[in-house]
């Protein structure tokens, strides 16, 4: 009779939502310069103008698609236990900058720049859930809390691009970020409506406040003109190490040039909020 009771306590759930940025951060900034130059019709003189505009781009790399699945653990009709897991397909996010020179009409040089980054995450999120049941309603409200846990990935990609007197140049750079696991707090509310004795459909709402700082990274790609160049680059440039302090030296050893550069660590913002919806199934 225990075991039995046991297993009716017990159900899984499935959901898919969709996660709007929330605490986010200044990733970097949209920029466009422009200089031209004319000529004055009365004075045939030169006369000459820039023209720059700017944009902060501001984001949260938790926002994006999401799947997730939770064991139930029923320990009474108002309280209830949710050990869960969620993959995060984390939205991208791109800052450019552009520069143009004109002469009469005519453009003399350009040159563009985009960075591009995302985040995949996988999320640990035990959860305690309060449920506000009434045995003679089908729809039952409930509130839930509890920490979460996630493994990011996290990748930036750099492209540049530039003219000038016939010449064209391009360069590409790809670095992954890895290492270290996040920690945060993640709270919300939904309903519940049982559908028969196995099946119930859920919506909830779900607010995630949390941080990623990388350990380490890797430049794994870079290119100029088309031709891999990545073994130009030493050690030191092309993987990086976070930490708390740092302290530089003009001079420099050959050791320091051969092993992996240091940076202070950053957080990477993955706060969301988000909106999601799916099944719970009680096999008993």
């Amino acid at each position: 009779m225990s075991f039995l009771g046991i297993a009716q306590a017990q159900s899984f759930k499935i959901s898919t939502g969709y996660g709007f940025p929330w605490i986010t951060q200044q990733i970097g900034t949209n920029t466009s310069t422009t200089s031209t130059t004319t000529l004055e019709p009365g004075t045939n003189s030169e006369v000459s103008r820039i023209t720059y505009t700017s944009k902060n781009i501001r984001a949260s790399y938790g926002a994006g698609w999401n799947i997730g699945g939770a064991y139930v653990y029923e320990f009474t009709k108002n309280l209830n236990l949710e050990l869960g897991i969620a993959y995060v397909l984390g939205k991208t996010y791109t800052t450019e900058s552009s520069y143009t020179d004109i002469n009469a009409d005519v453009i003399q040089s350009l040159s563009f720049e985009s960075e591009s980054s995302k985040s995949r995450a996988f999320l640990f999120t035990p959860t305690l859930k309060f449920m506000i049941y009434d045995r003679g309603r089908r729809v039952t409200p409930y509130f839930f809390a509890g920490p979460v846990l996630s493994k990011v990935n996290f990748n930036r990609d750099l492209k540049r691009y530039s003219e000038e007197n016939g010449n064209i140049s391009s360069e590409s750079r790809s670095t992954k970020f890895r290492g270290g696991v996040s920690l945060g707090v993640r709270g919300g509310g939904g309903i519940n409506v049982q559908l028969n004795k196995k099946f119930s459909f859920f919506s909830e709402i779900t607010f995630t406040g949390m941080n990623y700082y990388p350990k380490e990274s890797e430049i794994t790609r870079y290119t100029i003109n088309g031709e891999d160049n990545l073994s130009s680059l030493p050690p030191n440039i092309r993987k990086t190490e976070y930490v708390t302090r740092v302290t530089t030296d003009s001079h420099q050893t050959s050791d320091e040039n051969n092993s992996p550069g240091k940076s202070l660590r950053f957080p990477v913002a993955m706060s969301s909020m988000n909106i999601s919806v799916g099944v719970v199934v009680k096999p008993k």
